[in-house]
């Protein structure tokens, strides 16, 4: 039996976009004389949906699609997703089509529900619901025949519970199935891919079946799919991988007699961490660039860390002619900043505007005066230096349409050491779910063959320049201990008392926690974040800005 694998890169919402994708992959697949041609959940609709589910024609626009897509599949079967409606009720459901017929709907338990993501929903086992047709009569649910080869269907998460399907218990052996496809849309975290595939080669080994995975790839607002379809053989094997991070379209041979080729799993490493972090943060912004029709961008370089490293991403994606910096020096910016910006725009090949902010912050100062005579220099003078920045750049974004790149890391959004409606512009974030030291990271991988982001970037003491002799120390513990600190209390949630067991000073603790706590309502206005970790700040951790916790 042979089964093609489209790993594809879907738009929410957009219905006709998707559709013709997968009319494409269908032809593809058909002629290559594929029994089954297997395409992520959700590939219809696209997603997440939030709450496009419920806009008025949406379901319609979705089953038409799959008109046209049964007209295209006359002569193959095909598993697509979409959400279908029963009763009152939206769910997350799989089609099956065969010979150009619906043949039945596999859905997810749960309905979709306005506060989950949608490929989330639901933590209960599937249920099935079909045409009634002869050929599946007697047969265990969650169970379409094709090609004379029972094949269980599996949706999204609830994979986790195919065990305790009827098939697979004892008394039900002769019913077993002979593969079992999975389809996701599945959310890139730090070591994720890894993860994932030994979790998928040890369920194919204890349940002694073939085991197809198939997930989609590609940006969508703030979460990334990040691909990596498998097939594993009845021994837990892998016998295909599917790119990382791109479109990619398979076939594999599933015969008893089928001769395939055993690949390992890939291991976790450092190095792995970094580079799939890079490439899921780069997907990230092509994708909300190119789906969104936006061609060029624009951001501040500081000849500091964080706008370097982004960039350099902006660059990979979109080009050095597409990517505009400015450099806007005040009197408290040191000349290597100057020189170090400078480098970096050459070594990237972009333009580099300089807009001396000096006489706008005097301007500001006079204003200002009146008010506030008499008393000491503060943040207020710290802050106007970057609003005046964030200004520029924004009217540089409206006057050439480039939408401007935040620069903020996870370090900085956790505490909230950043300016609001300074630093804190941008319509999205690359940096601001990774640690101030994976932005390090970030660089020398950047960096990894041969100088782009220049050395004196990455070694020198960070500093937001807002006074005289300012650096990060100054208010912050060290990044690579804040760094930790932060860890702790964000991605695994713990206490003030369980972060200083695991041998940190109580008082840099309790300090970063009141910082995290106190920035809440900053973080509520940032832009979207590309997420990369398991706990992103202000989508999967979100505080009441008022609160006593």
């Amino acid at each position: 039996m042979n089964i093609a694998l489209a790993q594809i890169n879907t738009k929410a919402g957009d219905i006709a976009f998707n559709k013709d994708k997968i009319i494409g992959c269908i032809s593809r697949a058909a002629g290559r004389h594929a029994d089954l041609v297997v395409f992520p959940q959700l590939s219809i609709s696209g997603g997440p949906l939030y709450d496009i589910s419920g806009m008025p024609d949406f379901i319609d626009k979705c089953y038409a699609a799959l008109e046209d897509i049964c007209t295209a599949a006359a002569d193959i079967d095909v598993l697509v997703g979409m959400p279908v409606v029963s009763g009152d009720d939206t769910f997350n459901a799989v089609v099956h089509v065969s010979r150009g017929a619906v043949k039945g709907y596999y859905s997810k338990a749960m309905p979709f529900d306005r506060s989950e993501l949608p490929f989330f929903s639901g933590v209960d086992s599937p249920y099935f619901y079909d045409e009634d047709t002869p050929e599946q009569e007697g047969m265990p649910e969650y169970m379409i025949v094709c090609g004379n080869r029972k094949i269980l269907i599996s949706l999204g998460d609830d994979l986790q519970f195919i065990d305790t399907l009827p098939c697979f218990a004892a008394s039900e052996r002769d019913d077993r199935p002979d593969c079992i496809v999975h389809m996701a849309q599945k959310v890139f975290t730090h070591d994720i891919i890894e993860d994932d595939l030994e979790y998928l080669s040890g369920l194919a080994a204890d349940l002694h079946v073939p085991l197809v995975s198939v997930n989609g790839v590609g940006g969508n607002t703030d979460v990334v799919f990040y691909g990596s379809s498998a097939v594993f053989n009845a021994k837990g094997q892998m016998i295909r991988k599917l790119k990382n991070f791109e479109e990619d379209f398979e076939e594999v041979d599933l015969s008893p007699d089928a001769r395939n080729k055993i690949l390992n799993l890939p291991a976790k490493s450092a190095s792995a961490k970094v580079r799939h972090a890079y490439k899921a943060v780069a997907l990230g912004m092509k994708d909300f660039f190119e789906k969104q029709g936006f061609v060029s961008a624009c951001l501040g370089l500081s000849g500091g860390i964080d706008s370097a490293v982004v960039a350099a991403i902006a660059v990979d994606v979109l080009g050095a002619d597409r990517v505009h910096a400015v450099m806007m020096p005040s009197r408290f910016s040191s000349d290597h900043s100057v020189s170090d910006a400078q480098r970096l725009a050459g070594n990237l090949g972009i333009s580099c505007e300089k807009v001396e902010i000096e006489p706008i912050y005097s301007s500001f100062i006079s204003a200002l005066e009146p008010m506030f005579k008499g008393l000491p220099f503060s943040v207020a003078e710290e802050n106007l230096q970057a609003r005046i920045r964030g200004t520029l750049m924004m009217a540089v974004s409206n006057k050439f349409g480039h939408l401007l790149l935040n620069t903020t890391n996870k370090s900085e959004a956790a505490v909230g050491y950043g300016t609001l409606y300074g630093d804190c512009c941008g319509a999205i974030s690359l940096l601001g779910d990774l640690y101030k030291t994976e932005v390090y990271e970030l660089a020398e991988y950047i960096n990894r063959n041969g100088e782009i982001i220049p050395e004196n970037i990455i070694r020198k003491a960070p500093s937001a320049e807002l006074r005289e002799g300012q650096k990060d120390s100054d208010s912050l513990p060290e990044y690579d201990v804040l760094d930790k600190i932060l860890y702790h209390l964000i991605e695994d949630n713990m206490s003030v008392m369980e972060v200083m067991a695991e041998g940190f000073d109580l008082g840099a603790v309790q300090h970063a926690a009141r910082l995290l706590k106190a920035a809440e309502y900053k973080r509520q206005q940032f832009g979207p974040v590309v997420k990369v970790s398991r706990c992103t700040l202000g989508k999967d951790r979100i505080i009441p800005i008022v609160s006593n916790y």
